[in-house]
């Protein structure tokens, strides 16, 4: 890190200087490119990543420098508003902040997201980007009244010696036990999701949640590498708020994206498997493309999205008719979605609105939410949730949190849901979690033996 720039020098006497008078803290941010990124590796405690889905954009944190958080339905407005009082104060301009937010709100007491707040924003020690054929490093410092220019110029060195010459930890061997496949709650809730789907809902999206015991904690970079190798086409991200927690996934779908004015957001609705060759995988593809229940489970979001932004934007582009999304595993109904964003909105604001689509709530709305509080009997967190990332100019990229698992130092958590309408059948519907949970499963037992005796299913 070239700590000899004077630059770098007389930003942290700047913050130094105004945390002091002030008597608050005070981020500074500083940016230089870079050749290659630096390792990521199990050494590190927190990390966090973010790949789109061509791999033309990555993000890496190491370590917390600041977060903001943020509880309650109004959690969206809430964090817009200390994320701006946190630029307002800030020196450079380089903040980037990876942020999460929870799928409602978090009522019941769950200790498996305690280290997930209902929005938080996570502002790295360090962080490497690619993006737009750059290669940059930035140094993020939240300096304290009292502090010396020198005690934060150390304290930044000994940071990013930590971040650049991180050593693997020393692979345990892994097994994972199933311990609860879900089947049955996912029946029962399937069965009253029915009845309501005669009279009061249009749509609901059920999850699954299917929980492994693990032997140890696994190296989190190690699954981040395999999944981002057999998810090509997936957005692949990670939030590891401490060493033996994270929240991974490869998901194929964008909740919204802002660069300067222009938004991009898209409905994901209606899937079936791949085929085995190309010729199986074309048929599938064409079935679903003229499947009735498909195409109107799949109208139902975009008419959703289309009517929640068009107060928001002008020139707003919905095409008539969708196209294939292909992943790995499962093909996709998907619709773009473009337009651009009136001055009086801030990527915040879309986020709130849209989240949750009907791709992942229901229709009507808070009729939904109720009800998958209701009978899903788990907490969500943040599955299903906007996640994503966002620059100090509010540019940034939000996606849908499916296709993942929230792992703990001996368990892991996975979820996959379906979209249910009146004319939904229980069998295809649980067909289809067990397609979703693949691309988690496929990693996880690319690095474990799992053991298959003496299982214990609900």
């Amino acid at each position: 890190m070239p700590y000899a720039q004077q630059e770098l020098k007389q930003r942290i006497e700047q913050a130094v200087l105004s945390a002091n008078a002030y008597r608050r803290p005070v981020i500074a941010s500083y940016s230089w490119e870079v050749e290659t990124a630096p390792p990521f590796l199990s050494g590190q405690e927190e990390r966090f990543y973010f790949a789109d889905r061509e791999r033309t954009m990555r993000a890496i944190g190491f370590g917390i420098a600041h977060r903001l958080t943020a509880k309650g339905p109004d959690r969206f407005q809430r964090i817009q508003t200390k994320w701006t009082a946190l630029k307002r104060e800030a020196l450079g301009e380089d903040l980037f902040a990876f942020t999460g937010f929870s799928f409602s709100e978090m009522k019941a007491v769950d200790y498996r997201w305690t280290s997930f707040d209902e929005a938080t924003m996570f502002i790295p020690k360090y962080l490497y980007r690619e993006q737009k054929g750059k290669k940059t490093m930035t140094a993020n410092a939240f300096v304290l009244p009292e502090e010396s220019a020198d005690q934060v110029l150390t304290r930044l060195s000994a940071e990013h010696a930590e971040t650049m010459n991180g050593r693997p930890a020393a692979a345990a061997p892994l097994t994972i036990h199933l311990l609860r496949d879900g089947n049955e709650a996912f029946e029962a809730a399937f069965s009253q999701a029915a009845q309501l789907l005669q009279s009061t809902l249009q749509k609901i999206v059920l999850a699954r949640e299917v929980v492994y015991e693990l032997s140890a904690t696994p190296d989190f970079p190690a699954l981040l590498h395999e999944i981002e190798r057999s998810q090509p086409g997936s957005y692949i991200f990670l939030f590891q708020p401490n060493a033996g927690e994270a929240f991974i996934g490869a998901t194929p779908e964008r909740l919204v994206k802002k660069e300067g004015q222009h938004v991009e957001t898209a409905a994901v609705a209606g899937s079936a498997r791949r085929g085995t060759d190309a010729e199986a995988d074309d048929v599938i593809g064409q079935s679903l493309l003229d499947d009735g229940k498909n195409l109107f489970e799949h109208r139902i979001v975009v008419d959703s999205i289309k009517t929640t932004l068009s107060d928001m934007t002008t020139l707003l582009d919905v095409p008539a008719e969708p196209v294939l999304l292909k992943n790995r595993h499962i093909q996709h109904l998907h619709t773009p979605i473009t337009g651009l964003l009136k001055t009086d909105q801030t990527l915040f604001h879309v986020i709130g609105n849209l989240h949750p689509t009907p791709a992942l709530g229901g229709e009507p709305k808070l009729a939904a939410m109720e009800a998958i509080r209701e009978l899903e009997g788990f907490e969500r967190g943040w599955y299903g949730s906007p996640v994503g990332w966002i620059d100090q100019s509010d540019d940034g990229e939000f996606i849908v949190a499916i296709r993942s698992a929230l792992i703990t130092e001996k368990s892991a958590v996975l979820y996959a849901g379906c979209g249910l309408v009146p004319d939904s059948v229980y069998e295809e519907e649980l067909a289809e979690t067990e397609t979703k949970l693949s691309p988690m499963l496929s990693a996880m037992n690319a690095l474990c033996v799992e053991e298959k005796d003496d299982v214990y299913v609900d």
